[in-house]
């Protein structure tokens, strides 16, 4: 077990761990404050519409590092923490930041545009796990591994089992409106990574005809 934790730690740009202790921390955190009635983390930073259009932005965010419940919290920790260590093998810390701040905020925003006027809580990271599935998919989908109970399969085939599984969960836990809010925000954040691809190729070809051309003028 220590081999396992130690590997996870060293795997995972300091940054990038910074993110999964994050939402390690809030639903203890929460808890804490609620037995003891010191604070309540859940009235001041889950996502209510009504409020972030009052100047309470920072709701756009901080609801993902909330969960919806003790079930919730374990199974997203769970993948949250793997798939960042998947994607810190190519990803700087900064990189998964900003990733998975575009899917969480497009998922807020849905939820926000479509129910301005509404006081409804939403916490949980399904909009960031959603968008981390899809970059799992689009950059390692051809690659096989063991997953537990279900033996080999690609990559591919356990993120569909794994979104399925995130969307029952959400379901249950925000329903059907919530969970497409969701949805939307991994959307956002994988349309945002083919955009990202498609500069960094372009920047490419750029920089290889600068070295025609220098090449020819030589």
């Amino acid at each position: 077990m220590k081999t396992v934790f130690h590997d996870f730690i060293g795997s995972v740009p300091r940054s990038s761990l910074l993110l999964v202790l994050c939402y390690a921390l809030g639903f203890p955190l929460a808890q804490a404050g609620h037995y003891t009635h010191t604070f309540d983390l859940y009235s001041g930073l889950t996502l209510c519409p009504a409020l972030v259009w009052k100047g309470q932005a920072w709701r756009l965010v901080a609801y993902a590092f909330l969960p919806n419940g003790v079930v919730d919290w374990a199974v997203s920790l769970f993948w949250l923490g793997t798939l960042v260590a998947v994607m810190g093998r190519n990803w700087s810390g900064v990189e998964v930041w900003i990733y998975c701040l575009v899917a969480t905020v497009a998922g807020a925003l849905v939820v926000a545009l479509a129910q301005p006027h509404s006081f409804v809580s939403v916490a949980g990271n399904g909009a960031m796990l959603f968008g981390l599935l899809a970059a799992w998919y689009r950059l390692y989908g051809r690659e096989r591994l063991i997953l537990l109970g279900f033996g080999e399969l690609s990559v591919r085939q356990a993120v569909l089992l794994v979104t399925f599984i995130e969307i029952l969960i959400s379901l249950f836990c925000l329903g059907w409106f919530v969970t497409l809010a969701m949805m939307c925000g991994g959307g956002a954040a994988w349309l945002y990574l083919v955009l990202r691809g498609k500069h960094a190729l372009n920047r490419r070809s750029q920089v290889l005809d600068s070295e025609r051309i220098a090449r020819l003028e030589l």
